[in-house]
């Protein structure tokens, strides 16, 4: 992250978050280019192409071009971005639109900002050299995307040895970002409770991000409140569009805090897991969520005691520990209530590669800002204890 001083508070992102407003999205988009390119990947594309023919439809009779580029793999790297941009840089494009999940998000992301700079995307992750602003970014997400559908970041696998890396730059604040809860119906229900989890772990953490402020704070403990309010409802209760939109305005929310507060050790060690495992980083971020609770809890028991609070915990008479305690168990509780697994051992990883995944964790930027330092033999004891 870059160490200058930053603003308390950011936000250049135009935000539509209602149902059915992707039948607007030209209208929209028009402000910011006239020669578009969708960028899909092929699984996403699979999913969705019929939302993307009506998307391509809108453009077509508001007289904007469009291309639908659709040439990616399911989680690609920086060598299919480099071909990506090959390709788009031909087009001369004005305006990137990013439709699908995390992957085609990320992805979009890192192609707006490579379309306008001389860089090989392992480049520009690694040197973090000076660069020009990207091609104007619009983000579609088709269900809640913990966030990444508005944070300047993103994490892609690297061609060399297939860990993730990360690039955090502010530019890469999307232009505006178009949330239609319609669209989530076409994800697959078990996609959506673990996302949420992953916008709740994004969200508890900016809590108590050592860059956390009242207006992060407020916009981090909304969003837990709706995942708490919504998310066990959504799992009876899934075709109900009230609780989608909920949790995919928590999903925006999540980003907005985690884009100040930029803490999440979750996430860190998830894609750390994901390297080096077929383990998919939503699940993995769900299942460690508790455990770096857990072991920030006696740094910040005020704040936890602010978490219980939204999480519906009663925190009457009892101890400011007891209370923050309280939600620890409250998160417990709820990956209960939603079947979510609970330990690592549920899944291919031995704990042999526990040190490897510690190493992977602690080189990503969004571990500085815990109350509590944190280690690598501390990273290895909490991927223990949620063995």
């Amino acid at each position: 992250m870059d160490r200058k001083i930053q603003p308390e508070f950011h936000l250049p992102t135009e935000i539509y978050i209602r149902p059915g407003i992707s039948k607007n999205s030209s209208d929209i988009i028009s402000r910011f280019g006239k020669r578009t390119v969708v960028i899909t990947t092929a699984a996403d594309f699979e999913i969705y192409q019929e939302r993307l023919a009506e998307l391509y439809s809108y453009f077509k009779n508001s007289n904007m071009g469009c291309i639908i580029y659709d040439e990616l793999p399911g989680d690609p790297t920086t060598e299919d971005i480099d071909n990506a941009v090959t390709f788009i840089k031909k087009t001369k494009c004005d305006a990137l639109i990013g439709f699908g999940g995390v992957n085609s998000i990320n992805a979009a992301k890192a192609i707006a900002i490579l379309c306008t700079n001389y860089l090989f995307c392992y480049d520009l992750i690694k040197k973090g050299e000076t660069i020009k602003p990207p091609i104007n970014l619009i983000t579609i997400p088709a269900y809640p995307s913990f966030g990444f559908e508005i944070a300047p970041i993103f994490y892609l696998r690297d061609i060399e040895d297939l860990t993730y890396q990360v690039y955090y730059n502010l530019n890469l604040y999307p232009k505006a970002t178009i949330v239609d809860s319609e669209l989530t119906f076409l994800a697959q229900s078990e996609k959506i409770l673990k996302t949420a989890l992953s916008s709740l772990a994004l969200s508890t953490e900016s809590v108590i991000s050592t860059m956390n402020n009242d207006v992060i704070n407020t916009y981090a403990l909304k969003s837990i409140d709706l995942i708490f309010r919504n998310l066990p409802s959504f799992y009876k209760d899934p075709n109900n569009i009230i609780h989608r939109n909920n949790l995919s305005t928590a999903s925006v929310m999540s980003g907005i805090s985690f884009s100040v507060a930029f803490l999440c050790v979750s996430l860190a060690i998830a894609l750390a897991l994901s390297s080096k495992s077929s383990l998919d980083v939503d699940t993995a971020i769900g299942l460690i969520i508790p455990h770096i609770m857990e072991f920030n809890l006696t740094t910040s028991p005020g704040k936890y005691v602010q978490m219980s609070k939204v999480m519906g915990e009663d925190v009457r008479d009892i101890t400011v520990i007891e209370a923050a305690i309280k939600a620890v168990e409250a998160v417990r509780k709820l990956e209960i209530d939603i079947d979510f697994p609970q330990r690592l051992s549920s899944f291919n990883i031995g704990q042999g590669q526990f040190r490897d995944i510690a190493n992977i964790a602690t080189s990503y930027p969004f571990i500085r800002n815990t109350p509590r330092m944190l280690s690598k033999s501390e990273i290895e004891t909490i991927l223990i204890a949620a063995f």
